[in-house]
């Protein structure tokens, strides 16, 4: 068994290992590849230790590791999602020369056989792998399901601050989050109501994804908190989707920083995922409500108030192309509406 210390690894089916030999091969014998996708902290890391930068020391040894893990077993690594979220220039639109620079980087010291006697950036670079209009646009195609998680985490730090959220009020919010889903976003969002059933049950650990204490000066602070939580949440939903996808012959690990990100998914169990135009729009998870809340009543209650809103979206379309402007005017409204409440 390999861990790395400073790094948490999740699956479709939860926390995970970096990949054993039994693992390894039975990816072979189903002939299927491994892939690890890094999340944008692991991305910078490994720019940094490409160029030589100082870094934890404990940083420093796992992406080592990391390295001579995939180079020994031939496993490749995913850094255009990571590294897209670190380049990007607007909200939906990509810093390209940026978003090179990282990717070519970040491939190049996978690449290139482990020395620790020769820095990579000593070395002559001339390494190129092609960034072209295809990621621009594959950027652009992520914007709406960034945008939608972006809304639905804006609608989660309202209810929690019109409604302190704790025992009393988890019902309440639950419903009243999963009604605006129904009713106003017209879709469910999986992964964000399993962070707001967390939040919503007053688990001080999440309260930090949504910039929960926060004060309302640092508007922009909360924000930008929101739209980092957004990609997280991305990343785990490309995650489900490449899992749940028959025409994808891989089995991807998912590597993070992101102590949350980790708590949050660990447990949970990928059971299917609906896909709108070959975009992954939601994964439905396993809630894991038994853990968080021991009170056999709340859980039968949330369980209850999960199974009506499943219901209700059953008897809704949901294969609808994504409404940007619908997805625009809930975000001008939510931020109206949560600057108004300081």
């Amino acid at each position: 068994m390999i861990a790395l210390p400073s790094f948490y690894i999740l699956t479709s089916n939860g926390e995970s290992i970096l990949p054993d030999t039994i693992q390894r091969q039975r990816a072979a014998d189903q002939n299927r590849a491994i892939l690890f996708y890094l999340d944008a902290n692991l991305c910078l890391d490994i720019v940094n230790y490409f160029e030589n930068k100082q870094a934890h020391p404990q940083s420093k040894t796992n992406v080592e590791i990391l390295i001579l893990f995939c180079q020994q077993y031939n496993i490749e690594v995913i850094p255009k999602f990571g590294s897209m979220e670190l380049c990007k220039e607007t909200f939906n639109k990509l810093n390209i020369p940026k978003y090179q620079d990282f990717v070519n980087k970040i491939t190049y010291a996978f690449d290139t056989p482990f020395s620790e006697t020769v820095k990579l950036n000593d070395r002559i670079f001339n390494y190129y792998v092609e960034v072209n209009d295809t990621d621009s646009m594959g950027f652009e195609g992520l914007f709406p399901l960034l945008l939608m998680s972006y809304v639905s985490l804006l609608k989660i730090y309202f209810l929690c601050k019109k409604n302190n959220p704790n025992r009393g009020s988890v019902l309440k919010n639950l419903k009243l989050f999963l009604h605006w889903c129904n009713k106003h976003l017209n879709t469910s969002m999986a992964s964000e109501i399993q962070l707001a059933i967390r939040i919503f049950g007053g688990d001080s650990r999440f309260r930090k994804m949504i910039a929960l204490d926060k004060k309302g000066d640092q508007l922009d602070v909360i924000f930008r908190t929101l739209w980092g939580s957004a990609w997280d949440l991305l990343h785990m939903r490309m995650v489900h989707f490449k899992a749940i996808n028959t025409g994808i012959d891989q089995v991807v690990y998912f590597i993070t920083q992101d102590a949350n990100l980790y708590e949050l998914f660990k447990t949970c169990q990928l059971q299917c995922a609906l896909s709108i135009s070959g975009q992954p729009i939601t994964s439905f998870v396993s809630y894991d409500i038994e853990i968080q809340y021991k009170d056999v009543n709340m859980v039968k209650d949330m369980n209850d108030i999960l199974a009506t809103f499943t219901l209700e979206r059953s008897h809704r379309n949901s294969i609808e192309p994504l409404d940007i402007k619908l997805l625009e005017n809930l975000r001008t409204k939510l931020e109206y509406d949560i600057h108004m409440m300081f």
